[in-house]
């Protein structure tokens, strides 16, 4: 198993002792310079850090080698942010930066930094489905947040010969990409949202701690849409009657998706709410918390909670957690698996929720017979489902009309990208 940053445990591989040693008799031996990482095969969220390890995670380490050696050392592991690469060479950890993911994410990250416009830069926020995910899955590597990445050529945006007129219904991660998109084309683009922010379930998926990329990736994406002229509507709800009076050549639909809430008795209890409402604070949570659904949200979520001092117990009714049709890398589901033992969520696989009561859950457990736990607060963690309302509305009335990101199907953030990325850059 790997060890999570601050847990207490016994090193049963090479330690950081032998690991001086060993960098000590490679500089005798003529080597030139140092690339000092960790990790190995059964501890992959060191070699290849997900979004829950922290930026510069590896960067001690490469300074303990300094200590010991007169040649060159390099550092890596989550170093794309710049002003962190230059503090950790002004401390003098490292003599040189290393950058994987980061130059997936902006291959002209080096140049922007050059230029001064690190806020031009396109974080990696980490989430490895766009390269790690796609390379154990045998598909070509490229980036969750920068679609053209391993097909520059092929997939780069080229300027419309005609400029249009695009509405865009929508402002959450899709909505925003395709305004990018569009508006690199040359169109004319007008972003409607109807709440007074923008980023959709970003913006609650990025309250915990070990999420705030997320903020970086929105934070960006205001940059972009600002700097490109993007006009930017905010407390408008897109309706038929608003299409027709815009006469936009093009439209497209990214209002994305909406909870799933079942129909189970005890629902619509006080007690029960949806991840969203318990991240972003409109519902506070008790000190005994039930998570149904054991998907990437609900474990992160729970995992959250458990760092706050709750008692948070995870109901899944597939077998194992995160074994639902969306894969989730690897890396990122063993680190996850590792940060739910370390902050002691109860697990209970193979169980169903069948009511909400006065006082916590009725649950059907593996062996078919019913059980009770005592819960203060149940958070809903069961997916979404698209929200085609304003889509079948203008179908077949609206010409070049399209669905995008969680409208069209909910999957995750680099669905979403890849969608807009992929109508935006062909309109």
């Amino acid at each position: 198993m790997g060890a999570l940053p601050g847990e207490d445990y016994t090193e049963a591989g090479r330690d950081i002792k032998e690991g001086l040693e060993m960098a000590k008799m490679l500089e005798e031996a003529g080597f030139d310079a140092l690339h000092v990482d960790a990790g190995c095969y059964d501890s992959h969220y060191w070699s290849h850090p997900p979004m829950y390890q922290a930026h510069g995670c590896m960067a001690d380490m490469a300074a303990e080698v300094k200590k010991v050696v007169k040649i060159p050392v390099i550092t890596v592991g989550r170093l794309a942010r710049p002003e962190l690469a230059e503090e950790i060479l002004e401390q003098g950890k490292a003599d040189m930066i290393a950058l994987g993911r980061g130059l997936l994410s902006d291959a002209f990250w080096v140049r922007k930094v050059e230029e001064g416009r690190t806020e031009k830069i396109r974080p990696c926020i980490g989430c490895l489905d766009g390269c790690l995910g796609r390379i154990f899955s045998g598909k070509p590597l490229s980036c969750a947040v920068n679609p053209s990445a391993g097909r520059e050529r092929t997939y780069a945006i080229q300027r419309a010969e005609v400029p249009k007129k695009v509405i865009i219904a929508g402002g959450g991660v899709a909505g925003l990409e395709a305004a990018r998109t569009a508006a690199l084309r040359g169109h004319r683009v007008t972003l409607y949202e109807k709440t007074d922010v923008l980023g959709g379930y970003l913006v609650p998926g990025s309250v915990p701690s070990f999420k705030k990329d997320l903020q970086t990736l929105l934070q960006w994406y205001d940059t972009e849409v600002q700097d490109l002229g993007v006009e930017i509507r905010m407390g408008y709800e897109v309706t038929p009657s608003l299409i027709d009076a815009e006469k936009a050549d093009v439209v497209i639909i990214a209002n994305g998706a909406k909870p799933i809430i079942p129909s189970l008795p005890g629902l619509q209890r006080e007690a029960v709410a949806t991840a969203a409402e318990v991240l972003l604070g409109t519902k506070q949570p008790g000190d005994r918390v039930v998570v149904v659904g054991g998907g990437l949200v609900g474990c992160e979520t729970a995992v959250w909670l458990a760092q706050q001092g709750k008692r948070v117990t995870i109901v899944e009714m597939l077998k194992d957690l995160m074994a639902g049709s969306l894969p989730v890398p690897h890396v990122t589901k063993s680190m996850l698996l590792d940060m739910l033992a370390f902050n002691k969520v109860a697990i209970m696989t193979g169980t169903q929720l069948t009511e909400v009561t006065d006082d916590g859950v009725h649950l059907m457990g593996p062996s078919a017979q019913e059980e009770r736990l005592k819960a203060d607060t149940i958070t809903l963690c069961l997916g979404l489902k698209s929200d085609k309302q304003l889509y079948s509305a203008l179908a077949g009335k609206t010409p070049n009309l399209y669905l995008i990101g969680d409208a069209r199907e909910a999957r995750n953030i680099m669905g979403a990208i890849w969608d807009a990325y992929e109508v935006a850059r062909t309109i």
